[in-house]
């Protein structure tokens, strides 16, 4: 019997390629008996391959036949966790780690081994921009959170530069389907003696549709076991807190009721500490602090989507936003430049910025033949940041950084793609984009860098899709992919403290750009649900810090004496390749599920005169678990016991030290429930390292939190 077409709901470097067939082929098709062994018969019930996902196509269309490694969360799967952040809620998604660069309160998230400022952040399709070292770090209400799409891998083509490890889509909620409806919600966390506490209402009158949020919480010092990191329990500096509120207002309109526009609004204040690993201070440093204390997000957006407008034009999509960052950052350092004195020196820098955005996208959707879905669109993003630095030290002739900096980049980009069904079950997906950028510095105190006039960049990317869903309940994919990211506005101009170090600034940095090919296969039937993939990635001109020891005249001229001193340059690249499995199985006469998630990968960089496999990437990582799903006394009841486990990691630092951290494996209990009409209350438990495990997943994030509890409940009314 011939497969039925899956169908789509409307509205919607060369040289080192070929050895990804020798890498990474024979893993992959060794899943094949295992996808046929699977049986054809469907499963009951949907499962997330069955989800619909927008952010790899930007077209509506299953995870099942996306041409691109996505993941999506709804909110059902939300729900069922208590973590304080939404980043720690996708901790688990193959290839993703969280990142906090020893900030607790601002965590990020690396995709397939690219630090999180090489990953997009979108909230509603819109993007939220970072110009730090460190990345955008996820700052959002999970309560206000509708479902979460993650693109694993370059997507420049279609959600704009910054795309090299992947996309991060956040989508809101919107007015609940009553007239008026309240919520309520609220986790307990042992391992910070924190709490988390939100509140909204929202309904739906007539067309018009409206959601109202706010929410709170605070931690304290993070509980570890006492061990290598601290003696009392308590990590010092890692407290944090948030507060934030946020607005919808959507109104439906047309005959037919296919015209939508919807109004946007949130605010968000965070303040955190900053953690010093002990193991960093080593001579000539005696004393390291950063503090935090503001990160203040505001942002104001509207939306327009227009569906089955008629036979050629299926949709048209607008968006424009405007939005505001201020960031106040303190950084203090002590050194004693002679072990046989007693003389420290002491320097304190006060970082303030804002950061500006507005822009917008605007796209329309065609289908002129019946095997061709394309579209077309345009994007602008004007991204400003006006940074001013104040450095104090002891004794005062050590002080002596540029002051201010005042400097933007301006995006255009035009995209387009086309979907062509050109045979039975199969489909290629092409498209393209490209990129103008204008850099401006409109002020600065340095005088090394007054006469810079500017500088334009025109860059054209690329990707192509291929999937075939001739095999029942199975669809193979094919993908490559290009990345593209300006450097940020503080790698160009600004100068900084890190530690004993000066970091210049670089107004010659290049883009970075990559290239990825990957394959995978998704199968759905008979109880197994599976999604695997195979890729294999290739960065170029990645900015790092050179010393200006070895770059001579690139650095600038001034600087005080006697200190270590670097200048951002594109002075290495970056192969990765690696599997990303997720799977699950659900036992035949059983509510019981047993899943795997998890990847496999390596990752190289390469410099001017060495590489190195040793770049804090683990080799292996993921979570095994068995879950329970029934009902007990009529009530939906929930259980899953999980073990999340990373291998140790090894990370070569400039000067040629390495630093290794071992592997780690924690046992956890979460368990759960809803109660009443329409699930109107909801509660969850969570036993965290059950076991007490001493352990820090990498360099860049703080030790891991030990044996804690974390009591969650929401309720509607």
């Amino acid at each position: 019997m011939k497969p039925k077409l899956r169908q789509r709901p409307q509205g919607g470097p060369a040289g080192r390629v070929p050895s990804l067939r020798k890498k990474l082929a024979p893993a992959l098709l060794s899943l094949a008996p295992l996808f046929l062994s699977a049986g054809a018969e469907a499963q009951d019930g949907e499962t997330w391959l069955d989800a619909i996902t927008v952010v790899g196509t930007r077209t509506a269309i299953p995870v099942q036949d996306n041409p691109a490694s996505v993941t999506v969360l709804e909110r059902e799967q939300l729900e069922r966790k208590t973590p304080e952040s939404l980043a720690e809620m996708l901790r688990d998604v193959p290839g993703v780690e969280v990142a906090d660069s020893s900030a607790p309160g601002m965590k990020r998230l690396s995709i397939r081994g690219e630090s999180s400022r090489r990953v997009t952040i979108l909230v509603d399709g819109q993007e939220i921009t970072d110009h730090s070292d460190y990345g955008t770090p996820i700052l959002i209400d999970p309560s206000n959170v509708e479902r979460v799409e993650v693109v694993r891998g370059p997507a420049s083509v279609l959600h704009g530069a910054k795309a090299i490890g992947g996309v991060v889509n956040i989508v809101t909620r919107r007015g609940s389907a009553k007239p008026i409806e309240g919520e309520i919600g609220g986790t307990y966390y042992s391992g910070t003696d924190g709490w988390q506490g939100w509140a909204a209402v929202s309904g739906t009158i007539d067309n018009f549709d409206y959601r109202f949020s706010g929410g709170l919480d605070d931690h304290g010092d993070r509980r570890v076991p006492s061990g290598q990191y601290t003696s009392t329990g308590r990590l010092d500096g890692t407290s944090f807190g948030n507060d934030n509120l946020s607005a919808h207002l959507g109104y439906t309109f047309g005959a037919a009721g296919n015209h939508y526009i919807a109004l946007k609004a949130q605010q968000h204040h965070l303040s955190s500490e900053s953690w010093t690993d002990p193991a960093t201070l080593v001579a000539p440093v005696v004393d390291f602090a950063i503090d935090l204390p503001k990160r203040d997000l505001r942002k104001v957006g509207l939306y327009y989507d227009g569906t089955d407008i008629g036979d050629i034009v299926r949709k048209v999509h607008f968006d424009a936003y405007y939005q505001t960052v201020d960031r106040l950052f303190t950084n203090e350092v002590a050194i004693r430049p002679n072990p046989n004195l007693p003389l420290i020196q002491r320097t304190r820098t006060v970082s303030e910025d804002g950061n500006t955005n507005w822009g917008g996208t605007a796209q329309v959707d065609l289908q002129v033949h019946p095997d061709h879905y394309t579209i077309v669109g345009l994007h602008y993003l004007s991204d400003g940041l006006d940074a001013s630095k104040t450095t104090t030290a002891t004794p005062p002739g050590l002080a002596g950084l540029p002051a201010t900096d005042d400097a933007s980049i301006r995006t255009v980009s035009a995209f387009a793609q086309d979907e062509w069904s050109f045979a039975d079950d199969f489909k290629l997906t092409a498209g393209a984009r490209y990129y103008h950028t204008r850099t401006d510095l409109a002020h600065t105190s340095d005088p090394d860098r007054q006469g810079y006039s500017g500088r334009s960049d025109g860059r054209f990317v690329t990707s192509l899709g291929l999937t075939y869903t001739g095999i029942d309940n199975t669809t193979l994919r094919g993908l490559y992919s290009e990345g593209y990211i300006t450097p940020t506005l503080f790698q160009l101009f600004s100068d900084s403290i890190a530690r004993e170090r000066i970091i210049y600034g670089n107004p010659g940095l290049k883009p970075e750009t990559s290239r990825n090919i990957e394959i995978g296969a998704r199968h759905d039937a008979g109880g197994l649900t599976l999604d695997a993939t195979a890729f294999y990635s290739e960065a170029q001109d990645y900015i790092t810090r050179a010393s200006c020891a070895a770059v001579g005249a690139a650095c600038p001229g001034h600087g005080p004496a006697g200190r270590d001193r670097y200048i951002y340059a594109n002075a290495n690249q970056a192969r990765t390749y690696g599997l990303e499995l997720a799977a699950e199985y659900t036992l035949p006469a059983t509510q019981l599920t047993p899943y795997a998630s998890g990847a496999w990968m390596r990752r190289e960089l390469e410099f001017d005169t060495f590489s190195t496999y040793h770049s804090n990437t683990p080799a292996l990582s993921g979570r095994l678990g068995l879950r329970w799903d029934g009902e007990l006394a009529g009530q939906n009841v929930w259980s899953d016991l999980y073990v999340r486990a990373a291998s140790g990691v090894t990370e070569l630092e400039e000067g040629g030290l390495l630093r290794r951290l071992p592997g780690y494996g924690t046992l956890n209990l979460a368990l759960g429930g809803s109660l009443g009409e329409d699930d109107r209350f909801r509660f969850g438990v969570s036993f965290n390292n059950i076991l007490n495990k001493e352990y820090r997943s990498s360099f860049d994030e703080i030790p891991g939190t030990g044996r804690s509890v974390e009591i969650m409940s929401r309720m509607k009314f």
